[in-house]
């Protein structure tokens, strides 16, 4: 498609500027020359004189005697003085006729300050007619409705008769003068509408095409360069008093403040367009600050043309556009020399425009005679200008379309590159971590279980900076996907936080969870995306906090949208270096890295998957006063309204975290119970007498006065009645055995705090135990399961796991093997975990041979999941589309493992999690 437009674009222009060039001889038909269709309907003015007075009083009388030495004759008609402050005189003899007629006087210029024209008697020096014009007189005001100034002049026959102008101006004193028969007169003007057409449509054709291919690209250099074409054309259309005869006719003032504007903003307009087109800000950065300081200083001179066109702009603008217009042709020659696409077609095309406005600039000045190449330089200059910056707008973006090319095709080669090193890397893994883990069965004495949990750690380690560094190319590929599914919010966090309570234990740190009652019990999204966002900031925040706490907090924003806040008392991040912790490879100080570790991406990963999910993130720190990292995600409304709870009676609880008391409180409104709240037992204990006995009693172990014998004493017993349910909320890890003979049936949870996990135990009087997967007495116990894998240390490591979960397997080294075993009837099995990449014959080509065997006949379908260390989600699609029912990625986890097995063998009890 791109191709096919940049083709278009240089064939479009490539006829716009052959049609100009085909109509050079319209000009001829223009405002200031003689058309040469009304060449002989002309009528030529001989023996011009003109003269330039100071005295502005001097009269008609004075100048009619004054000496004709004093007197300049001008060879034709075309009077071009430039600049000239003080008065100009101009006499010349009108034609004599045979019969009465009406000539008209053409002064072909509008920008005209003041004008006098007198026709007399040749003989008498007797006035026959007056004519006084202005640039500010409105078109209906004037003799002759034209843009120009044009006077009927009515000739006698045997009368000779002479005109006399006096002429006033602060702009250019350039007058073509002119003498048309009235038809004549017409004619010349269709000539002048016609050049002006074509001029006007070109303009307007390329400012229209590159506004398309802007809003079908969404390239910024095609706005702006459309802006700037139709800044150019404006400035024309005003220039040459189009506007003022067809647009604003009783308005001429407009003209001069529409120029200046015009002006201006085509100069803005053209800087932004500049850094875009050159890429400025990669190959010359600081010229492109000057150049934006410049792009300010044009949009305020346009402003104040806007509110106040005064005659100083004229001169402020004069002196800003020469050193504007050869700053950018600068940049061009400087991108060019350091390898911008497409500088050559910018630098040509500003040096043309610049060309054609110093020779018109020239011209105004009188520096050089009116001809067509003067008059119609900037116009022909700027059709050339803007066709080659449209040709270099093509050029560029094909120029950038194979840049783009050559980058895809380096992050598909990098990709490719990751997918094996991660394929590689993950197999020995397997074996390390899958050895380790059957290891820890064993009898084992403390220092060998202590260096084994290193390496299982280490190991683990390793295993997530490989997955960062995959994430995170599938990222900057854009292949990540998301699902759009609803999910219960709380057990997600529930069970995302409780990864991480032996390292609060094994730090010494307060570590809860608090979720707003008001957070919905569903969202919508992507709830593995959403885990992962959690553990990559749940496992900073441990990483960087040494003592103190690490809380997460749930709540819903007044927006509707769900906020999430990890705050911890950690090392903290200065206010400088906050933007960069989320930038890959980056943490808040070099020495961070060295001293804790980590690749610098989990962050960079979250806030993109974040901004995925339609969502914010961001972090509140001081240094040495902890951080609060946040992101909120939108919450759309996706379950039903809950009905109203059966009452379930009172409950009390026990806890010095007014926070936790308070969520606790709401919470169990929610579930029908009515709930008191203490601070500990001796306030309880108080305050009972007020309230009736509880049907459920919650003690916090961070009560002050909590200590068995205080809640198994009389004080308590006698303000409990004997079905009272006791259950009592553990620090991570504290021994439960001193509580074993306490009078009451006692319940445990542990910090930190799952809203879903207290809601079964209060709800449903039942002791929530973790959802446990089936041990080795579990049905699966007998399932016949074929692994098939060359790798001898994988069979090892997969026989093992089986055999821990009560499936004693079969192991074959070899897809030929398989496919022999397997394509017989009497070949079945419950389950086949294949490997995928196997010499001779791999998993894929294996598994499609035995599909094809299957549909040859009334065969049964064998369940065949894939084993593979390859990670990308496309290799899992491969898989699929080989026939394979399941993929399960090496290294392999225990606990995911046996979950897949029991999805796969057990569909009817277990379904799906991953």
């Amino acid at each position: 498609m791109k191709k096919a437009v940049d083709t278009m674009s240089i064939r479009i222009h490539t006829l716009l500027l052959l049609a100009l060039l085909a109509l050079l001889p319209v000009p001829l038909a223009a405002d200031t020359l003689t058309p040469a269709f009304a060449a002989e309907s002309r009528t030529p003015i001989a023996a011009l004189h003109y003269r330039v007075v100071k005295d502005t009083n001097a009269t008609l009388e004075n100048i009619l005697n004054s000496p004709p030495t004093r007197w300049q004759r001008l060879e034709g008609s075309q009077l071009n003085l430039g600049l000239v402050n003080q008065v100009l005189w101009i006499r010349f003899p009108l034609p004599a006729v045979t019969q009465p007629d009406t000539r008209l006087l053409e002064i072909a210029n509008h920008k005209i300050t003041a004008m006098t024209l007198y026709v007399l008697d040749a003989d008498s020096l007797e006035t026959l007619q007056t004519f006084d014009v202005s640039d500010r007189m409105p078109l209906s005001e004037r003799n002759f409705q034209n843009r120009n100034f044009v006077f009927p002049l009515a000739l006698t026959p045997a009368r000779a008769q002479i005109a006399v102008i006096r002429v006033q101006n602060k702009f250019p004193m350039k007058l073509p003068i002119q003498l048309w028969e009235q038809d004549s007169f017409q004619n010349q003007r269709e000539g002048r509408a016609l050049f002006q057409g074509v001029y006007m449509g070109i303009m307007l054709i390329m400012a229209i095409y590159n506004l398309c291919i802007f809003l079908y690209s969404r390239d910024k250099s095609y706005g702006y360069y459309a802006l700037f074409v139709l800044c150019i054309t404006g400035y024309v259309v005003v220039d040459r008093g189009l506007a003022f005869e067809y647009l604003w006719p009783q308005s001429p003032q407009l003209d001069f403040q529409l120029t200046l504007v015009f002006t201006a903003l085509g100069c803005a307009v053209s800087i932004p367009f500049t850094l875009h087109f050159l890429s400025l800000q990669h190959h010359a950065p600081r010229v492109a600050t000057i150049l934006r300081v410049v792009m300010w200083l044009w949009l305020s001179i346009a402003l104040i043309a806007m509110l106040h066109p005064a005659v100083w702009l004229i001169v402020v603008v004069v002196v800003l556009l020469l050193p504007g217009s050869t700053s950018l042709l600068v940049a061009g020659v400087v991108s060019w020399r350091r390898g911008a696409p497409a500088a050559p077609y910018f630098t040509i095309a500003w040096a043309v425009l610049i060309s054609a406005a110093t020779i018109y600039d020239t011209y105004l000045i009188g520096l050089l005679p009116i001809s067509i190449f003067t008059e119609y330089s900037l116009q022909m200059g700027s059709i050339i200008e803007v066709t080659l910056l449209s040709l270099g707008l093509a050029h560029r973006i094909k120029t950038l379309d194979a840049d783009k090319q050559r980058a895809n095709a380096l992050n598909n080669a990098k990709s490719e590159f990751l997918a094996t090193m991660s394929h590689e890397i993950r197999t020995p893994m397997n074996g390390i971590l899958g050895m380790a883990e059957l290891l820890r069965d064993t009898t084992l004495t403390p220092q060998q279980h202590s260096y084994l949990q290193t390496i299982l750690g280490s190991g683990q380690s390793l295993l997530r900076v490989l997955n960062d560094i995959l994430d995170y190319s599938k990222i900057e590929a854009g292949k990540i996907d998301l699902e759009n599914i609803p999910f219960a919010i709380r057990p997600l966090v529930d069970e995302t936080a409780a990864i991480f309570a032996v390292r609060a234990l094994e730090k010494g740190l307060f570590y809860n969870v608090y979720i707003d009652p008001d957070v919905p019990r569903e969202l919508s999204g992507d709830p593995v995306r959403l885990r992962q966002v959690l553990t990559n900031l749940l496992s900073n925040a441990f990483k960087f906090t040494r003592q103190g706490s690490v809380v997460i907090n749930v709540l819903r924003q007044e927006t509707g949208s769900v906020r999430f806040e990890i705050r911890d008392s950690g090392i903290g991040i200065p206010a400088s270096k906050q933007a960069q912790v989320f930038e890959r490879f980056t943490q808040a100080e070099n020495s961070t890295n060295r001293q804790f570790g980590g690749t610098g991406l989990g962050l960079a990963i979250s806030r993109r998957i974040v901004e995925l999910m339609g969502g914010q993130i961001g972090v509140e720190s001081h240094p040495d006063q902890g951080s609060t990292f946040w992101f909120s995600l939108p919450a759309p409304h996706t379950g039903i309204a809950a009905e109203s709870p059966a009452p379930l009676g009172h409950i009390a609880i026990l806890s010095p975290d007014e926070k936790l008391t308070a969520e606790l409180a709401a919470y169990c409104q929610q579930w029908g119970l009515v709930a008191h709240t203490y601070a500990g037992i001796d306030g309880f204990l108080v305050g009972h007498a007020q309230q009736p006995a509880p049907d459920i009693l919650l003690i916090d172990q961070h009560c002050a006065d909590f200590h068995p014998d205080r809640i198994a004493g009389q004080a308590m017993t006698r303000v409990l009645h004997p079905d009272t349910r006791l259950v009592l909320l553990m620090k991570t890890g504290a021994s439960r055995e001193r509580f074993a003979n306490l009078p009451l049936p006692v319940q445990f949870d542990e910090y930190p705090v799952s809203i879903a996990r207290l809601e079964k135990l209060i709800c449903q009087q039942a002791t929530p135990t973790p959802a446990e997967l089936p041990a080795a007495t579990t049905p699966l116990t007998g399932k016949r399961v074929l692994v098939v894998d060359d790798n001898h240390v994988n069979l090892i490591v997969v026989s093992g796991y089986l055999r821990k979960i009560g499936i004693e397997p079969t192991t074959l080294d070899s897809g030929q093997r398989a496919l022999d075993i397997l394509c017989q009837p009497e070949g079945e099995f419950d389950l086949v975990l294949m490997d995928c990449e196997m010499p001779e014959l791999d998993g894929l080509e294996t598994t499609a041979r035995i599909r094809r065997w299957e549909g040859a006949g009334p065969h049964p379908r064998r369940l065949i999941c894939a084993l593979s260390a390859h990670a990308l989600d496309s290799y899992r699609e491969k898989c699929l589309a080989a026939g394979m029912d399941d993929f399960i990625t090496k290294p392999i986890d225990f606990g995911t493992f046996q979950r897949r097995l029991c999805q796969l063998l057990l569909p009817s009890t277990h379904s799906p999690t991953d």
